[in-house]
């Protein structure tokens, strides 16, 4: 059914476009009179206006699609309504309020309702990606909201079901760098359910960077996705839900009188809470994440403290089966911290900027085979930057230096005696410039040059980008950019247990044997919206990477056990993405292609991160204000792995198979990529409803949701696995027709 060229489709809502308006008269429910001077706002637009002195209020081009309208007036209930405006023409709602004596409360509003690719207040120039968590929160490929596979698509990849990490135009996880509100964070991921270890309730927008990645604070070879938290407003506010996955909580606001503000975010997941307790094959362990920020005005400027933390602990059988010795599990440990403390403010007419951080992360496991291999990994860094954003006439500069010392340390122990010790400090210190300067009405360029010190010499990382406005809605661009990256990671891509293990375990170039990779990438884009709602995007890519860290070809395991070996790789690709909104629906396509090499000595393989065709079709229906229909396709073609050997039972996370299973002690088999899997498909189902009630005079949003997948019922494939001694081969299945997730949500 699928050959050559498959996909995924994605269908996104967006609520902006044609010219509409909204009018009506605010009267007393009792007498009729006009009210003069209510309060009249759309809440999701950040807009309000008074009744005049016959009641009458308007608000014009007001983008098509479901709103809330809010009336307040002193003396009377307040009253929430939905709209669903029309492409065109005008909505005339006419509302009657109850007069009760009441104090007047505060009116809230959260930022408009937006989706990824069509989002009039998203600055990112394509194709770099930007997506509001407005907007990702409508995703209908995401039974719930996550932040980093809300930028999944195109050139963008990560694996269905159960992601190992990030890959963006053919780079590996562990070249991909990750910056919440500025501050470095390391192995941001969860197993069990749940992907990124960022609450989606805490932020407010995300961005991929990779022609033009923030070279003040990142080194990575393929790009940076930055996080930015919700900032604190007036008043308290306070978001979360839970799910038969998760369990979450944000809340954020004022405290004193100075303008200071706080955001406090909590999850935690539920990899085994339906679990039956006979069964040794399911995953048992916990996960979380936390995030605190505080916010204050100080030294002529603003201050802001980060305090991140993620935490996960995984256990897989070792046998499917019960063994006389009983279940005997594998044990996976990892977490991350980060503590940022950053001022910014004015220096004349010049911003600036300085950051102190620093980023952890630990790692643990017991991984048996055969015989116990026990591995620790840590990785410490401490940093600095200061940086000056200076204006002119037509441009933007931005300099600065950074300074920062990176301490790693890789040991496994086995019960053979052979291991692996590796460590070492790397100290960088970099000086970067980046100028962006407008060549005209039609034409816009950026240069930027980083110049990193390391104990084995000096690297030059640059990146350069024309833009050109062909036409009102035509957008031309090409980029090129070199990269190095002084840290990566000793875990196996290849291996199968990454569906349960993630974390990057990393070694760095302060050991004399790791070597410094580096990336060399150009891309030429295409960015054409013809009208309000419609956008269509295209783009060409060729990565070279060189220095690389490889650990498939010397081990079957999941991570280093004996050593690595370095290489070399090629990645071109081509992507092509359409958005289109209109009042009651939002489409969304993302079709990619992409072939990637990894080379060695004299061999070259394909990695199982590298799929050569990919679509995503995606739709969201409004049939009312307050109800939505999500359908999901997604479709991957062109798979390989290496494929498995010895017993092992999967299952990913669903309600049918109540939780997550992995059992047996899976290791790589067979050619690396020498196993062509089928064709992925799989069609979901989402419906959400939500609901305004009024608590201790605020307004409280109360919503259902659940998503059904695998509407097809098709059997995917996520391995073969083969007996050694027979050679009898077995497809290991992946998620089957069933509820994935119910839950509920709320804000308040």
């Amino acid at each position: 059914m699928l050959a050559g060229i498959v996909g995924t489709a994605k269908l996104l809502l967006v609520v902006q476009a044609t010219q509409s308006s909204l009018t009506g008269t605010v009267r007393d429910a009792e007498t009729g009179q006009p009210l003069v001077q209510a309060v009249v706002a759309l809440a999701d637009l950040d807009r309000s206006v008074a009744s005049d002195s016959s009641g009458r209020y308007v608000f014009l081009d007001v983008p098509p699609g479901p709103q809330h309208l809010t009336v307040h007036s002193i003396g009377y209930a307040p009253r929430t309504l939905h709209a669903l405006v029309p492409d065109e023409g005008q909505l005339q709602i006419d509302v009657a309020l109850r007069p009760v004596p009441l104090q007047l409360p505060a009116i809230l509003v959260r930022a408009s309702v937006s989706v990824r690719g069509v989002e009039s207040e998203d600055s990112t120039p394509y194709p770099d990606r930007g997506v509001s968590l407005a907007a990702a929160r409508n995703d209908p490929m995401l039974a719930e909201p996550d932040g980093f596979l809300a930028l999944d698509g195109g050139e963008i990849a990560a694996s269905p079901e159960s992601p190992t990490g990030m890959h963006i135009r053919g780079g590996a996880s562990d070249q991909t760098s990750y910056l919440l509100d500025g501050i470095p964070v390391l192995s941001p991921y969860h197993a069990g359910g749940t992907f990124s270890g960022w609450n989606p309730d805490a932020l407010e927008h995300l961005e991929v960077s990779s022609t033009s990645s923030p070279l003040a604070l990142s080194n990575a070879l393929s790009g940076t996705v930055s996080g930015t938290t919700r900032t604190p407003g007036s008043v308290a506010r306070a978001q979360g839900g839970m799910s038969t996955s998760q369990a979450r909580l944000a809340v954020n606001g004022p405290f004193g009188n100075a303008g200071a503000g706080y955001l406090l975010s909590y999850r935690t997941g539920f990899p085994a809470v339906l679990a039956p307790r006979h069964e040794a094959s399911y995953l048992r362990g916990d996960t979380h994440d936390l995030i605190v920020k505080t916010e204050m005005p100080g030294l002529g400027g603003r201050l802001r403290f980060l305090l991140y933390d993620n935490g996960n602990a995984i256990a897989s059988s070792i046998a499917p089966e019960s063994t006389s010795m009983g279940p005997v599990h594998n044990s996976f440990e990892w977490t991350s911290q980060s503590l940022g403390l950053q001022w910014f403010g004015r220096l004349g007419s010049a911003t600036a900027r300085l950051q102190l951080w620093r980023a952890a992360s630990d790692a643990e496991a017991i991984w048996v085979p055969g015989m116990a291999s026990s591995l620790t990994a840590e990785r410490k860094d401490l940093g600095v930057v200061a940086m000056v954003e200076k204006p002119g006439p037509g441009s933007l500069t931005t300099a600065g230096i950074r300074v920062e010392r990176s301490r790693t340390a890789y040991r496994v122990v086995s019960a053979d005696s052979a291991g692996l010790d590796l460590g070492g400090q790397t100290p960088v210190s970099s000086a970067f410039i980046q100028h962006d300067r407008s060549l005209g009405r039609n034409l816009g360029t950026n240069l930027a040059v980083s110049a990193a010190s390391v104990p084995d010499g000096l690297y030059l990382s640059f990146q350069t980008r024309l833009r050109w406005q062909l036409a009102e809605p035509l957008a031309l661009s090409a980029s090129y950019a070199r990269s190095h990256q002084f840290s990566q990671s000793l875990r196996n891509p290849e291996s199968v247990v990454g569906n349960i293990f993630p974390a990057d375990l990393y070694v760095g170039s302060g050991d004399p044997r790791v070597p410094v990779a580096r990336n060399d990438r150009v891309v030429l884009s295409a960015d054409y919206r013809p009208g309000a709602g419609l956008r269509l995007g295209a783009q060409l890519y060729v990565s070279s990477y060189a220095g690389l860290v490889l650990v498939a070809p010397l081990t079957a395991d999941p991570f280093a056990i004996t050593g690595f070996t370095t290489g070399s790789g090629t990645a071109p690709g081509f992507s092509f993405d359409a958005a289109l909104s209109r009042a009651r629906y939002g489409l969304l396509v993302r079709y990619g292609w992409q072939r990637i090499r990894l080379e060695h000595a004299d061999t070259t393989y394909a990695p199982v991160y590298g799929p050569a065709h990919f679509l995503e079709l995606g739709a969201i229906v409004f049939p009312s204000a307050t109800s939505s229909v999500r359908l999901g396709l997604t479709s991957v073609a062109g798979r390989h792995a290496p494929g498995v050997t010895g017993n092992f039972e999967w299952e990913a996370c669903n309600l049918l198979d109540r939780g997550c299973e992995f059992g047996g002690s899976p290791q790589s088999y067979g050619k690396l990529g020498g196993t062509r899997l089928p064709a992925y498909l799989r069609l979901d189902l989402g419906v959400r409803k939500h609901w305004h009630l009024s608590v201790a005079g605020k307004d409280v949003t109360l919503a259902l949701f659940g998503t059904m997948t695998n509407l097809l019922g098709r059997t995917n494939v996520l391995t073969i696995a083969t007996d050694p001694t027979t050679g009898r081969r077995t497809a290991i299945e992946m998620r089957p027709r069933a509820p994935l997730v119910v839950g509920v949500d709320w804000r308040f």
